[in-house]
């Protein structure tokens, strides 16, 4: 039966009241949902149009040290040089002084939990020392009107990461309008950043399905699709994190502002805003700025190449940083003009002119910060820890305060020790002025990971490549203790004997076959003599090349390039017989993270230069706890560092005490087959440094890369040097200097006696325990692994008549 009319009248009404409602409750919740998102944009846009017409100041991100300890028995001179450098205002009484201790206004984690400093802000402390001099220690100190072992003073201003140092505070500096920007800049940026500027309103939609598309795949926000007018709204608006709601709303943002202002306006404001990246702590903002310090000329002086190259770098102005890797930095200038041609900007043969044009730079821009080669490595590791959370650009004027874990005071030691001792050299050999010999030096408290001191040259001024930061060279012997850890660590050798200071190794002429029969090695020593039969101590000790060279082969290069591993060297480890002997390119913090892990007993950390970030108000945005984990067996490192005691004792390093430094030591010199670099790589129960000194490199030679070009002259990578350097006599004197003035105050400690090792004395021939009637030139009292720590007992005891058969040749499979 069908429905009569009236009844699909009646069904029809119903549904068409449903639908009303429906529709109804959909608009009032979208309004809902928008009307207060709207009311958002609405004010973000404000904000943004009042960035944008008024060009406003910017809070800069500023660099802290740590917090400095005041303690007996650190001399007078050092407690008032910190007092002074953080304005404190001290009344003298006699010997003593007194001052008030100011309210905290930095994050209590810098400070020992329930440290008593957190409890006296604003109390009157009283220093009592032993004299008036300069000289004095300070015997006592009281707070809050009662003894106290120790204070914290709070942390030094080290640096402000601004964008310039004209004395013009925080605007953008040198604003060029529009119509004095040549054409061919804005076309370079606009090849190559956004092809679709003229055309679009604020929204490339070509290119953000295809950053959609990108990150789909990803899983992320890998890909921005960021046209010159979202670069410029996130810039403006000091975005600090990567997530979706931001960028969706970065594009309304756009939208709005270019149906506002022409696009005229719009590039003139990116053009003076744009981030070019930062020459020592001078950040680079504009593109007038960057043709000022990259190439030291007015934007109308530029030639093709140089704007190609300057357009280049805003995509990664730290990655593509002609001073940081000139090679890498060139290829993205190919890629601009590539660009330019393909959009028609210029035609063919100008590109190829351009191409050939040598880019010349100017000597990177002065610094005047406390610390301008430790503030360099903060703001590197500053984009690798926030990477994904803030933009490169942004780190600039996001107003962090970023606490560091420098030593003010040890820092200005380090340089110290850095200066004078290439300047020493300098008039050792009587080298020229120009001639690039330069030197490095850094610090860290291997209980925590924290560098506390780091130079990465003689002087900031004459050259602000950060050889500490950016360099990779040879370790030469340095590298010797990692092939007696691997030796340690496998216990003995393939006969039982066991690995310590009395097995014995011959040093005599010896040739090493590999490759299957086609090379063939034969190391020498330093002074190209041999000693015949000797100790696993007394070889390292002195550095002799032939033990270290059979012992690494003996026991494996892979176990060798295992040990260095788990020391913390991150670099590839060539498995190639002249690995034993150091040829592996390391950076300077590489070695010190090595050597940092056998001073803390094989414990390693994370070395780091940030301690906490916080935001200008002082809400916490980051803070980095250290997380040290086991990563060499305790017994083994032990053994190691007993032998590595005897370079201070009897070793290469015996002459330390006549330049000074008479304390509890343990270290390894180090020089390269030619002479080009001097290592000194060492630790003190407390502190554990690395000092390198050598002659700069051509730019783009095998060794020298991923860094900033020298200013200074280089010499060929393969011509003679005119200066001899090794270990012990050019980097051991800044090592020791260093310590020396860095240890000041603070009292020697012993090595802790190890509960792995015990006395054994030893038959030299053969490297078992000796018998107890073995003669005593033959036997020797030594260190070992005591059987728990060995796994077992060493030997059967010995006294054997004669040494080894000697070998003389030996192959490699």
């Amino acid at each position: 039966m069908t429905p009569s009319a009236l009844e699909r009248c009646k069904i029809f009404w119903r549904q068409w009241i449903w639908t009303r409602r429906t529709l109804r409750v959909a608009i009032y919740g979208t309004l809902a949902l928008t009307l207060p998102w709207l009311i958002w944009v609405g004010l973000q846009y404000r904000e943004l149009r009042s960035a944008f017409v008024n060009r406003n100041e910017f809070v800069p991100t500023r660099i802290y040290s740590d917090v400095s300890r005041i303690a007996p028995p650190l001399p007078r001179a050092r407690v008032l040089t910190q007092l002074r450098a953080l304005g404190y205002e001290w009344i003298p009484s006699g010997n003593d002084i007194s001052f008030k201790l100011r309210q905290r206004d930095f994050p209590g984690s810098l400070l020992p939990a329930d440290h008593p400093t957190l409890r006296l802000q604003g109390s009157l402390v009283h220093l009592r020392f032993d004299g008036p001099s300069a000289s004095s220690t300070l015997i006592s100190l009281e707070s809050g009107g009662s003894e106290a072992e120790e204070i914290y003073l709070e942390p030094e201003l080290v640096a402000t990461l601004s964008r310039g140092s004209t004395g013009e505070g925080n605007q953008i500096r040198n604003y060029i309008p529009f119509d004095q920007i040549p054409s061919s800049i804005w076309k370079a940026i606009i090849a190559v950043e956004d092809q679709h500027f003229l055309d679009h309103r604020g929204l490339d939609p070509r290119g953000f399905a295809r950053a959609v598309l990108v990150n789909l795949s990803t899983f992320s926000l890998a890909q921005g699709g960021s046209t010159l007018t979202q670069q410029l709204v996130k810039n403006l608006l000091v975005r600090r994190d990567k997530n979706l709601l931001k960028k969706f709303n970065e594009l309304f943002l756009s939208v709005l502002l270019e149906i506002e202002f022409e696009k005229e306006r719009i590039l003139e404001r990116y053009l003076n805003e744009v981030y070019l990246g930062q020459i020592g702590n001078l950040e680079i903002h504009g593109v007038a700025e960057g043709a000022e310090y990259f190439f030291g000329k007015k934007l109308d002086q530029l030639n093709m190449g140089e704007i190609a190259l300057l357009a280049g770098i805003i995509r990664g102005p730290w990655y593509y940083s002609p001073y940081r890797n000139l090679d890498r930095a060139v290829a993205r200038q190919r890629l601009v003009l590539d660009k330019m041609v393909e959009t028609g900007q210029i035609a063919e043969e100008e590109a190829v002119a351009a191409r050939v044009n040598p880019i010349r730079l100017v000597p990177p821009a002065k610094s005047s910060n406390k610390a301008p080669y430790f503030s360099d490595y903060v703001k590197a590791e500053l984009i690798e820890k926030l990477q994904g959370r803030i933009e490169e650009a942004e780190i600039t004027n996001a107003g962090f305060r970023v606490y560091t874990t420098l030593d003010p005071a040890m820092n200005v030691e380090a340089q110290k020790a850095v200066a004078e001792g290439v300047e020493r050299l300098r008039k050792q050999h009587k080298l020229a002025p120009e001639f690039p010999l330069e030197g490095a030096l850094a610090a860290v408290d291997h209980g925590t990971g924290r560098i506390r001191a780091l130079v990465g040259g003689s002087s900031y001024q004459a050259s602000s490549f950060n050889r500490i930061l950016n360099m990779r060279r040879q370790v030469g012997s340095t590298f010797k203790p990692v092939v007696y850890l691997a030796a340690i660590l496998a216990r003995h050798d393939s006969t039982g004997v066991p690995y310590g200071p009395g097995y014995p190794v011959e040093d005599a002429p010896w040739t090493l076959t590999f490759d299957g029969g086609k090379q063939t090695w034969s190391p020498k020593n330093y002074d190209e003599e041999f000693l015949g039969w000797t100790s696993l101590r007394f070889a390292l000790a002195n550095s002799v090349n032939i033990a270290a060279a059979k012992l690494g082969m003996q026991v494996g290069l892979d176990r060798v390039a295992a040990a260095g591993h788990a020391l913390g060297i991150r670099s590839e480890l060539p498995e190639f017989p002249a690995l034993t002997l150091g040829i592996a390119e390391l950076s300077p913090v590489e070695l010190l993270a090595a050597y940092a892990t056998l001073a803390a007993r094989g414990l390693r950390q994370e070395l780091t230069v940030i301690r906490a970030i916080t935001q200008n108000d002082g809400k916490p945005y980051a803070q980095f706890m250290e997380r040290p984990h086991p990563a060499v067996d305790t017994a083994s490192v032990d053994l190691l560092t007993e032998m590595l005691r005897e370079t201070f004792r009897s070793g290469t390093a015996r002459f330390a005490p006549q330049l000074g430094f008479d304390r509890p030591a343990a270290g390894k010199t180090g020089t390269t087959s030619d002479h080009r670099d001097a290592w000194f790589a060492g630790f003190t129960p407390q502190l554990t440094a690395v000092a390198w000194v050598g002659v700069d490199r051509a730019p783009g030679a095998p060794a020298l890369t991923d860094g900033d070009a020298p200013s200074t002259p280089v010499i060929p990578e393969n011509s003679p040097a005119p200066v001899k350097l090794t270990g012990a006599g050019s980097a051991l004197p800044i090592w020791t200097s260093f310590m020396t003035r860095a240890l000041e105050g603070t009292p020697p400690h012993p090595f802790p006696e190890s509960e792995h090792l015990e006395d054994v004395r030893i038959d030299l021939h053969s490297g078992f325990p000796a018998t107890s009637g073995c003669p005593d030139e033959q036997s020797r009292v030594e260190k070992y692994l005591n059987e728990d720590a060995f796994g077992g007992e060493l030997g059967d005891s010995q006294c054997a008549e004669t040494w080894p058969v000697s070998v003389s040749e030996s192959a490699m499979e």
